[in-house]
């Protein structure tokens, strides 16, 4: 018992040290001036809270949860071409759907609910070729449109502050650090479809909906909170049935940024 208050603590404290140290920096005039030449973007933030994160990751979670074979990549793979589709869904839906408002937010939830047990139901079967063409059309971008060379420039700079600064980081926080930290001690003795859990996942899902309170100018907080931590869950399932914070953090990048923003920028933002 002792273990587990200690591991919960301690995964709290980290929480909030990163969530100030994060507020922190893009308070900083420097960082206020980047984000402004960077069209809002919160590069410096994310930086250190990568570089910090991955530190913390290294020191704190049991080195089997580390590893890094070619088995295991592989199989984050397989589950990234397994979760596209819902993820895929979800990105979509939040590009269409007022998600800072309470109406939007709870339904946003609710459809996350049904996209977790898609996924859970999809993780029990092969993966299909149907699956992969797929996902090649979704990821595919056309290369004959005029708009392109003047625009790809931006495009790659959201890709990798999306998918390596923001997916990344949250997710080696969340799925990386909390969530395994607490499965070391609280174990995962429950089953959801085939997929054990513990309440690492609950936690790490909690504070994940928190770490959207407060920061981000312009959104209402209390609604962002609640449907990402639906969001959290999925991932935290994500995690629990890839064994890493690979699969997930590649998906929570099709969320932030999936294709379908990219060709609408691309092709008719302007």
């Amino acid at each position: 018992m002792k273990d587990k208050i200690l591991a919960i603590f301690e995964v709290s404290v980290v929480f909030i040290l990163l969530s100030y140290l994060f507020g922190f920096v893009i308070s900083t005039p420097l960082a206020i001036e980047m984000i402004n030449s960077l069209d809002g973007l919160l590069f410096p933030g994310y930086a250190v809270l990568l570089v910090t994160t991955l530190t913390v990751y290294v020191l704190r979670v049991p080195r089997p949860a580390q590893g890094f074979s070619s088995q295991k990549l592989k199989h984050q793979w397989e589950i990234v071409v397994q979760g596209f589709f819902p993820i895929f869904s979800l990105s979509v839906l939040l590009s269409w759907i007022d998600w800072t408002q309470w109406t939007g937010a709870i339904f946003i939830s609710v459809i996350e609910i049904g996209l977790l047990l898609w996924f859970a139901s999809t993780v029990k079967n092969k993966i299909t070729w149907l699956s992969i063409i797929g996902i090649s059309g979704c990821l595919f971008l056309p290369v004959t449109s005029s708009h392109l060379l003047s625009k790809i420039g931006s495009v790659i700079s959201a890709i990798i502050y999306f998918y390596l600064f923001v997916a990344l980081s949250e997710e080696l926080l969340f799925r990386g650090y909390i969530q395994s930290r607490l499965n070391s001690v609280l174990g995962r003795p429950y089953c959801f479809l085939g997929i054990r859990w513990g309440w690492g996942v609950i936690i790490s899902s909690v504070l994940f909906g928190f770490w959207h309170l407060g920061w981000q100018t312009g959104v209402s907080e209390w609604p962002h909170v609640m449907w990402t931590i639906f969001a959290g869950l999925i991932f935290g399932f994500v995690r629990e049935k890839s064994e890493s914070f690979i699969a997930p953090a590649i998906l929570h990048g099709v969320m932030n940024y999936g294709p379908q923003a990219i060709l609408f920028y691309l092709f008719w933002n302007g």
